[in-house]
């Protein structure tokens, strides 16, 4: 912090206020109160350029006082994540088994397809962790070989061919599965939103059904533990 004498003091707050300064940055340069700051620029008429200055200055400082704080909100966040993180160690046989059920709950029944039971089992979604997780229940859980999961893809009616020869590379690589597990794919009317980005469009793969082959008794068997769940939360 600079040291002046009474006129330099004046005069350099004077330069510095020309120049666009706030009373506070030039408080912490020359060490006066703010009401003698306010008595040396009481005559002080600053043209527009220099307004305009004092006020792109007062924008760029509370612009990074701004970004300083979200970036210590978003710390804070990744904090609070990796410390939760560490809550959940390995997940258990039983742990998986009950994620599953809810999953499968979440997805079938929410739109009453319980009459779907003879078809089998299958499961639909377009997050790529949702597709490992219930893969990984039916493979740990179900006990299901490779051979007995099938694939379905579902994509707008205007994706190009070489989006879909990339969508079929995508889940294959998700599922870690064989390209040829990927035979049918249905084309429906587009629901995305429409989105300038080319990025938004690359993300989007559709979405992946698995279908269990020949899986009529373990569907019934999900009916059964998520009847049993509801039972549960519904005792008095």
């Amino acid at each position: 912090m600079v040291q002046f004498s009474k006129n330099l003091q004046k005069n350099a707050a004077i330069d510095l206020r020309k120049k666009g300064f706030s009373y506070s940055e030039i408080k912490k340069e020359i060490l006066v109160p703010k009401s003698t700051l306010s008595h040396w620029f009481r005559k002080i008429k600053l043209s527009e350029a220099q307004n305009q200055k004092l006020k792109d200055r007062r924008f760029k400082i509370a612009k990074a006082n701004s970004e300083g704080r979200t970036l210590k909100t978003l710390q804070k966040i990744e904090e609070i994540k990796d410390s939760s993180g560490k809550d959940l160690r390995i997940i258990s046989k039983r742990e998986l088994w009950l994620m599953g059920i809810v999953l499968y709950w979440r997805e079938r029944f929410l739109h009453n397809n319980e009459s779907d039971l003879h078809k089998g089992v299958r499961f639909t979604s377009s997050d790529p962790n949702i597709i490992k997780l219930f893969l990984k229940w039916l493979r740990d859980i179900g006990q299901l070989k490779k051979e007995e999961i099938g694939f379905d893809i579902f994509m707008g009616r205007n994706d190009k061919q070489e989006i879909i020869a990339e969508t079929i590379n995508y889940w294959s690589q998700v599922t870690n599965m064989p390209k040829d597990y990927f035979p049918r794919i249905y084309f429906q009317k587009n629901r995305r939103k429409k989105t300038k980005r080319k990025s938004s469009r690359r993300a989007y793969h559709g979405l992946l059904r698995i279908r269990v082959k020949a899986s009529s008794m373990l569907a019934r068997q999900i009916s059964g533990w998520v009847r049993a769940i509801v039972n549960q939360l519904n005792k008095p």
